[in-house]
């Protein structure tokens, strides 16, 4: 008699516990070396997210040399403006990511200027270790008076492009800010698996 109270408890436990809508992704660089640590539950995706914008905008920013720099050279203006050609820049892969980045909530809807959620722990980080100590006290005010909008960063980081490979801080805010979340506003189509 005393295991069907038992049974009752578990199936009521296990059905009231709150559901995970985790977006499960395939990881293409776990060979790299991650470049920014901002907790054990969001670095993998965050490094995910970082390298395949990188190469989003290599493919499209830079096809033939495929340099890094010259990529954010090109990309940083019209991108953080929020007037880069989002519908065809992203890899299906970084499609992928961005979903990952709404289920964690690190990509939100609905955001003033930006889909960004500034009061997420992983993003704090990010703007806590921002290596160029102007960019990074200008976005925690902005943030904190609630009118923060990347638009705002384009002509400034304008000339980043060559800093962005060392100061990966900057290059992880630049990608969800500038990137993952402006593809958020953007309706894809859905594409026909093989």
């Amino acid at each position: 008699m005393k295991t069907i109270p038992c049974i009752c408890l578990l199936v009521l436990l296990v059905s009231c516990k709150p559901s995970t809508n985790k977006v499960a992704i395939d990881y293409k660089y776990s060979d790299v070396e991650q470049a920014v640590d901002c907790g054990a539950e969001t670095n993998a995706l965050l490094h995910e997210a970082l390298l395949s914008f990188e190469d989003d905008i290599m493919r499209n920013y830079d096809p033939e040399n495929k340099r890094r720099y010259n990529a954010y050279g090109k990309y940083l203006f019209p991108g953080l403006k929020g007037a880069a050609e989002y519908k065809k820049l992203p890899s299906e892969h970084s499609k992928k990511i961005l979903e990952a980045l709404r289920s964690e909530n690190i990509i939100i809807a609905g955001g003033n200027h930006s889909n960004l959620n500034y009061a997420h722990p992983a993003v704090q980080c990010i703007i806590e270790g921002i290596e160029d100590n102007g960019i990074k006290k200008t976005i925690k005010a902005l943030v904190e008076s609630n009118s923060m909008n990347p638009a705002l960063f384009d002509t400034r980081m304008r000339n980043k492009g060559r800093a962005l490979d060392r100061q990966r801080h900057l290059a992880m805010y630049v990608a969800l800010d500038g990137y993952y979340q402006y593809l958020a506003n953007v309706e894809f189509t859905p594409t026909a698996s093989k």
